[in-house]
């Protein structure tokens, strides 16, 4: 089994420990399991299969059943809440703790990535590598985004851009990019993604007083539709937004870092019953 510390879901720890042990001791099963933590068995399954959360009180019988160190237990803590969390601001505390108590290695790896998506301008700052050359005027960097950042900001974006090896420094003292990419399969995904979307839209709104409407593409429409049309919307943003993607791509002269945001959602509740899926 991999250490508790590398988990970032708790019932893939469970899953792991069920199926490490299964495999040593024959009398290991979810009836075991059962009388030593009172868990119901066919309850502890549908755990294991992501059907299910523990809740708060099964917590400290499951850290004595997974013979958990103080360190661990306290992690496994945060991690169940970290998982089961709906609000977005509770899981973004939550992950932020289980950085704090990972070991050396691992909490550098993942505050890196996480950091990469919680500020604008890091994003920004690799875009705009991809033609403007680079070679260490911070204060010239800096002053090239728009908003500007400080030369601070500018030296961490380019830190942090090289600790994740998605840019590298050539012979010659200039910056290029890499073919590397920061992958957001992980189970921060979404608090990551969220901190980001958020940066965006809030740059959308101040770009209305600060860029000439010439130099800008603001459009908003209200409709009233069916559910069906509103899944057809969005299946529609996202074909555009990957042809866009692709017309960025075969761009083979970029002169600027342009934000591009697509935002659909509802401004009426639901019924019950309502089609929602």
């Amino acid at each position: 089994m991999k250490p508790l510390f590398e988990y970032l879901e708790y019932r893939d720890y469970l899953r792991d420990h069920y199926e490490s042990n299964k495999q040593q001791f024959p009398f290991f099963s979810y009836r075991y399991i059962s009388a030593k933590t009172g868990l119901d068995a066919s309850f502890y399954v549908k755990v294991l299969q992501k059907q299910l959360h523990i809740s708060e009180k099964s917590i400290e019988p499951l850290c004595r059943f997974l013979k958990l160190t103080i360190k661990e237990g306290e992690y496994f803590r945060a991690l169940v809440r970290f998982n089961r969390a709906k609000q977005q601001d509770k899981s973004k505390r939550f992950f932020e703790n289980l950085i704090e108590l990972r070991g050396p290695r691992t909490h550098t790896l993942d505050a890196s990535k996480y950091e990469y998506f919680n500020k604008w301008f890091y994003i920004a700052v690799r875009e705009l590598l991809n033609y403007y050359r680079f070679s260490g005027d911070y204060r010239e960097l800096a002053a090239k985004l728009n908003p500007p950042i400080s030369i601070i900001e500018a030296r961490k974006a380019i830190e942090l851009l090289e600790k994740l090896s998605l840019i590298k420094k050539r012979e010659d003292g200039l910056y290029e990019l890499t073919d590397l990419f920061v992958t957001t399969g992980e189970s921060w995904n979404a608090i990551a993604i969220e901190n980001y979307q958020k940066e965006a839209i809030r740059l959308a709104d101040e770009s209305i007083d600060r860029i000439p409407k010439k130099q800008r593409e603001t459009s908003t429409v209200t409709v009233s539709v069916s559910w069906r049309c509103f899944k057809a919307m969005k299946e529609r943003l996202q074909e555009v937004r990957t042809e866009l993607l692709e017309m960025a791509r075969l761009d083979e002269t970029p002169d600027g870092v342009f934000q591009i945001n697509f935002q659909i959602f509802p401004l009426t509740r639901f019924e019950k019953g309502g089609n929602k899926e």
